[in-house]
């Protein structure tokens, strides 16, 4: 027994220095989960908001006290990772205390979830910080678009402009979430976010902004904690990608049917520049350059290579129109040596491929980067072979199936495809530009919208839209028209 009873005073002090490893262990996890304590500080937040929301104002202003503390000894920390954020913070944090004096228990609500909104930005890394980085996220982006919302509650126009363009600015960072689960509700968000600054500047359309805002939080919402598979990586390059293909394949079909193989260099050429410029613009984005301070520059790089394309795919189309009249055909292949595209034409073919792909890659690689961060290594490559892989095989079947066909039927379903992407690219680039500001965002209630057409109800982009689709009109009807009178007048 006394061996024993010696054993165990040992035993009791070797279990409490275990325990107190053990506890020390547990505090140094805690504080390296939390170096900036900004957690303990959103804790606080929340025990006041639970206190005002019980109505005992002077208990909630207890519990907010440690935050107040917490600022004094983070703040110079807070101003060295981004003195924008640290500007919020301090703000928010006298709006508080202000809201404290005043004794208005929504007053004190409204400041502590604003206040709230901030911190978990500084704890999320979800700011921009000194150095222009940004890890914007969409729960985050949501917290801001309820924020544009009080502030249109508030009739506080001006805040919510600024709020507007602000989300404007910063959809990249989030927009790889959004695609990577939903393309319809990616595509109704950049048209409401068109629609939302014009329907806050005017004082005729501010009555529309508050459903609009409900719409776009209602449908953001279910994404925000979406989990993501290999199959989500897998469908972005091939829904971003398939109509870039398609103007590709349609060019190196034409090209192999007109005896020009040096034609299909100037195209393969084109896309690789493409495909080239997007990967490291992309990376350029994810390594050096913040998202939100990119988000107008993508806008503006988006607008200006959809209409240019446009442009070049109207005339594309026409040309393809041409050449289905085999007889005209014919003579221009004989009159130029059974080769029927100088370089000239050659080159512009290759500049098309190169916009079709610059304005559909760089997209999904900013959407693929996007989604680098939330969900394995291996299922993201896994997704990103199987949607570039799809995509090969789309293409050799387009390229096949173009060469199977009779000249004529090829050309007339070309030009179709043609000049419906021509449509398409012209409304998304204009809405772009719209996007980063260049363009007026003005709307109107009359005109048609489906964004899965990238049709918007604006007449800055549907004008151009209609001036296209008559000139696609006149290219098919000209001609039928013309031989119609011919053989009236020979009869």
């Amino acid at each position: 027994m006394r061996f024993y009873a010696k054993l165990r005073i040992p035993a009791v002090l070797l279990t409490m220095l275990l325990l107190l490893i053990s506890i020390a262990g547990t505090a140094a996890a805690a504080g390296a989960a939390d170096p900036t304590g900004t957690k303990s500080a959103i804790a606080a937040v929340d025990e006041a908001l639970l206190r005002i929301g019980n109505g005992d104002a002077d208990a909630s202003k207890q519990s907010f006290a440690p935050v107040k503390q917490w600022w004094t000894r983070s703040k110079q920390s807070a101003k060295n990772d981004s003195a924008s954020l640290a500007a919020d913070l301090d703000r928010g944090v006298a709006d508080v205390s202000l809201a404290y004096i005043s004794g208005n228990p929504d007053e004190i609500a409204e400041k502590l979830d604003e206040l709230r909104l901030s911190l978990v930005s500084y704890d999320e890394g979800s700011y921009t910080d000194n150095e222009g980085r940004s890890k914007m996220t969409l729960g985050l982006y949501i917290g801001k678009l309820k924020s544009v919302q009080e502030a249109a509650e508030a009739q506080d126009w001006s805040a919510a402009q600024s709020g507007a363009r602000e989300l404007q600015n910063q959809w990249l960072s989030v927009e790889g979430e959004v695609v990577g689960r939903s393309a319809s509700v990616y595509a109704d968000t950049e048209r409401d976010l068109v629609l939302l600054p014009a329907y806050l500047a005017d004082p005729a359309k501010q009555a529309q902004a508050a459903p609009l805002l409900d719409r776009l939080i209602a449908a953001l919402t279910p994404l925000a904690d979406a989990g993501y598979g290999w199959v989500d990586a897998a469908l972005i390059p091939i829904r971003e990608g398939l109509e870039a293909l398609l103007v590709v394949g349609s060019l190196l079909a034409f090209v192999r049917k007109s005896g020009a193989p040096r034609g299909q260099r100037w195209i393969v050429g084109g896309s690789a520049a493409g495909l080239v410029f997007s990967v490291a613009a992309g990376a350029a984005v994810s390594l050096w350059l913040s998202t939100s301070v990119f988000g107008a520059s993508n806008s503006l790089l988006n607008g200006w290579t959809g209409v240019i394309a446009a442009g070049m795919l109207l005339y594309v189309g026409y040309w393809l129109h041409r050449s289905s009249d085999m007889r005209r055909w014919n003579e221009k292949l004989r009159s130029s040596s059974k080769q029927a595209l100088s370089s000239g034409r050659m080159f512009s073919l290759a500049l098309l491929a190169f916009l079709a792909i610059v304005r559909e890659g760089l997209e999904t690689v900013i959407f693929l980067i996007g989604l680098a961060g939330r969900m394995p290594g291996r299922e993201l490559l896994l997704g990103i072979a199987t949607g570039f892989g799809a995509l090969a095989l789309i293409a050799v079947v387009i390229v096949k199936l173009g060469d199977r066909l009779p000249l004529k039927p090829f050309f007339l379903v070309s030009s179709v495809v043609v000049f419906y992407l021509g449509f398409k690219f012209m409304g998304s680039g204009i809405h772009s530009l719209q996007m980063a500001g260049l363009i007026p965002s003005s709307t109107e209630s009359y005109l048609p919208s489906a964004a899965t057409i990238s049709l918007y109800p604006s007449w800055y982009s549907t004008l151009p839209q209609l001036l296209l689709l008559l000139a696609a009109a006149a290219a098919y009807l000209g001609p039928l028209l013309r031989r119609r009178s011919g053989q009236a007048a020979q009869a």
